[in-house]
């Protein structure tokens, strides 16, 4: 089949529905001759953080030398953007004949996920491409996630806090039990900060299954000087400092850094060579679109995918510091309709001069009329749009030179809204 015949097969696969356990993937990998067994992986779960990690592992670990699968969720740019090579995309073509080995086991038995049907794509790609190292993203939770088919060379958790209860479990005992599913015997398990309760049960589950749980609060990282454009670190990597610079400018982004170097820590112990210049020049060359990326200035746009509570205050706590006065501050809002709006409204409604809501065109978006109802509860002064487009359409002509405008709650509005800032009419 060609491209669009590919894509409308997998599209006809349930997208939204979540359907845990790892007996469908399985099965469509068994149909492939088991490819995630052809690479070392490295798996990450997290609440928030864990694709800006896997983007700068896997932009480390090419610069090193290594041939390097990076398989992340949801796209952002383009449906191909999850399955990546050395920083390429999948092709249409290698899509869709992905698809075709694999449309059999699909329309056989229990029907896959869109999801399920995509990791065992992605891994089918990586094997026949000959990737060294494979850096996975988990789609939702962890232990039962489609992507915990790897046996991998190392782990990573970057947090954990309150978010999809709705799958995971309404305490974060509960959810810190899903995303912990990820350790593997004698498989190291690198930590962010997890909060004291998350640690426990994250270290009795290491504990049970005989996995080492490495703390990144070893690693030394300072932070000293951030602009709109990139952030400088200095830190200490295996007894060494190193000047870092870093063009994922959220200052979030501090926590995600230090995982990512002990994880390279860890990777080095296990025998990988990954020189000093790999880190230094992969760092400097990450990408990872959505995550505070600035895509217009004179007035600033940032387009930050912040989905939950967490997020939320990290956003918050990162614009007012940036931006000392309030009426320069504009936030144009969307969530999807599973995410706790009200709690997030509560982080960002004083952060900023004035809000403008939306709704993307996903089936799942929260409709517009509600997040009004709960700004209006909050007394908050808020303009409303129907889509992404209208609301830019509404907000940029009104904005001054030294404003900043904030895209943020969900990444169906940042990526529609990226997609409509690139087109002619908006450049300057």
């Amino acid at each position: 089949m060609d491209y669009a015949a590919a894509r409308a097969f997998l599209d006809r696969l349930p997208r939204y529905e979540v359907k845990p356990g790892l007996e469908r993937v399985r099965r469509l990998l068994d149909a492939v001759g088991r490819p995630e067994r052809t690479s070392r992986a490295i798996h990450v779960a997290g609440t928030n953080g864990k694709g800006s990690v896997v983007a700068m592992l896997a932009s480390v670990l090419h610069r090193a030398g290594f041939r390097v699968g990076r398989y992340t969720s949801p796209e952002l740019v383009d449906f191909r953007d999850r399955v990546v090579v050395d920083g390429a995309w999948i092709s249409e073509e290698a899509l869709a004949l992905g698809v075709d080995r694999l449309q059999e086991a699909i329309d056989a038995g229990d029907p896959p996920s869109q999801f399920e049907a995509i990791t065992a794509l992605a891994f089918d790609h990586f094997a026949r491409l000959g990737v060294d190292l494979a850096v996975i993203e988990v789609g939702l939770g962890g232990r039962f996630d489609a992507t915990n088919v790897v046996s991998p060379i190392l782990t990573v958790l970057t947090n954990v806090t309150l978010d999809h209860q709705w799958i995971l479990g309404e305490s974060l005992e509960e959810i810190a039990w899903e995303k912990a599913g990820i350790a593997k015997a004698g498989v190291p398990l690198i930590c962010g900060d997890l909060d004291p309760t998350v640690q426990r049960v994250v270290a009795a589950e290491c504990a049970r299954v005989g996995a080492e749980m490495l703390p990144s609060g070893t690693i030394d990282v300072t932070a000293q000087e951030t602009d709109w454009t990139s952030a400088h670190y200095t830190a200490g990597v295996s007894g060494r400092r190193l000047e870092i610079e870093l063009p994922l400018p959220g200052r979030y982004q501090e926590e995600n850094l230090r995982v990512v170097l002990r994880a390279v820590d860890a990777l080095r112990e296990k025998g990988l060579d990954i020189p000093d210049d790999a880190i230094v020049e992969g760092l400097r060359e990450v990408t990872w679109p959505g995550r505070f990326e600035i895509v217009h200035r004179d007035p600033i746009i940032v387009l930050e995918g912040a989905h939950n509570p967490a997020g939320a205050e990290r956003l918050a706590a990162d614009i007012v510091a940036r931006v000392p006065d309030p009426a320069r501050r504009h936030l144009l809002f969307g969530v999807l309709g599973d995410k706790n709006a009200r709690e997030m409204l509560d982080v960002l409604g004083p952060a900023f001069g004035s809000i403008a809501l939306c709704q993307s065109s996903s089936p799942r978006a929260l409709p517009v009329t509600e997040l009004r109802q709960l700004t209006a509860a909050r007394a908050l002064d808020t303009a409303w749009y129907h889509s992404v487009a209208e609301a830019l359409g509404g907000i940029l002509p009104t904005l001054r030179e030294a404003d900043v405008l904030v895209v943020a709650g969900s990444l169906t509005v940042v990526a529609e809204a990226r997609q409509e800032l690139t087109e002619e009419r908006w450049r300057r």
